[in-house]
């Protein structure tokens, strides 16, 4: 029963309701059976029978966890455990990335009628609104995260792999809709690190958690779970190089429509999925992006504060609208 006993006491250190995982919500219950309490009075708070109960607690009893997840041995080796870290340290990354532009906001309500309204808990396309005085949302923020260098870039696309940003083409046509849809500015906002990517970052990630994550097949409840517990102060001495390497990171955006109208009049030239024959082929998994020049085509926050200062917060938000920003 060891692994079943690791099973729970790694997913009891997140902050993760066992509500939204059935094996860890079962879990909890044939624990209390295995100390004592009768199969009959969990039934009753849990709603899982009896007698399945009963059994599970058997099972986990001769043969740990595996008792309590059918295949357990597949779900460890496929796929690689690696793949299951690699996937940690990229959602860990855009966790930091989140309390990097919170620390970051103050410069841009200081002194000006703004507020920044976090949406990140709600897991939808908007992780900030930035409001008026009167709560009027003047625009939508999605935040990204960019370190992972696209070494081809000059060939593939014509730009400099230390100057290029990918954005996947359905989460730009996406946004454009969601902007006619609420008739307010959609904007990403990048945190652009050349050179920290998610293989910088996984060897710092604890064995336990890559093991949990590869029992729950990868869940993605539990691996926002996980970065966000690596994401604790607790953990900064592990991080702290790379808490450092954020902190001179430069936010830059870019509008949804102008982030459109880049795709439309260049299409050809910097989404070269659409140029390769048999690209679902010969890139298995990979989205259909979109290529910025991040030095010509996204604009420094730096850059943005100064044309807010200058302008009034409709001429702002008609420029975004437009996609001159």
């Amino acid at each position: 029963m060891e692994d079943f006993d690791k099973f729970l006491a790694t997913l009891q250190k997140l902050p993760l309701d066992p509500s939204a995982l059935p094996e860890y919500r079962d879990a909890l219950a044939i624990k209390r059976i295995l100390s004592g309490e009768t199969p009959e009075a969990i039934a009753a708070a849990t709603g899982r029978p009896a007698k399945w109960l009963t059994r599970r607690a058997e099972e986990i009893r001769a043969r740990g966890l595996a008792g309590l997840i059918p295949h357990l041995a597949e779900r460890l080796t496929r796929p690689a455990p690696e793949r299951r870290r690699q996937g940690i340290a990229q959602m860990l990354l855009g966790t930091l990335t989140e309390r990097r532009f919170e620390q970051f906001s103050h410069e841009i309500t200081r002194g000006r009628q703004l507020s920044i309204e976090g949406r990140v808990a709600e897991r939808t396309d908007t992780d900030y609104l930035v409001n008026d005085a009167s709560g009027r949302p003047l625009c939508r923020l999605n935040i990204k995260f960019h370190g992972t260098l696209f070494r081809q870039a000059r060939e593939m696309v014509g730009l400099d792999p230390n100057d290029c940003f990918a954005l996947a083409t359905y989460k730009i046509f996406n946004a454009l809709q969601r902007q006619q849809q609420d008739r307010f500015p959609y904007v990403f906002l990048i945190l652009s690190i050349p050179g920290l990517s998610a293989s910088a970052v996984a060897p710092s990630v604890p064995d336990d958690f890559v093991w949990v994550m590869s029992v729950v097949k990868g869940r993605r409840v539990v691996e926002e779970a996980i970065a966000k517990e690596l994401g604790r102060p607790e953990h900064a001495d592990v991080f702290q190089g790379i808490l450092n390497r954020m902190t001179e990171g430069e936010f830059r955006l870019i509008s949804a429509r102008r982030a459109f109208a880049l795709l439309r009049d260049l299409l050809f030239d910097r989404v070269f999925a659409v140029r390769v024959p048999r690209f679902n082929q010969n890139y298995r998994n990979a989205e259909i992006d979109m290529h910025f020049s991040i030095s010509q085509e996204l604009t420094p926050v730096a850059t943005f504060l100064e044309i807010l200062d200058r302008d009034s917060l409709q001429v702002l938000a008609v420029r975004l609208d437009r996609g001159e920003i």
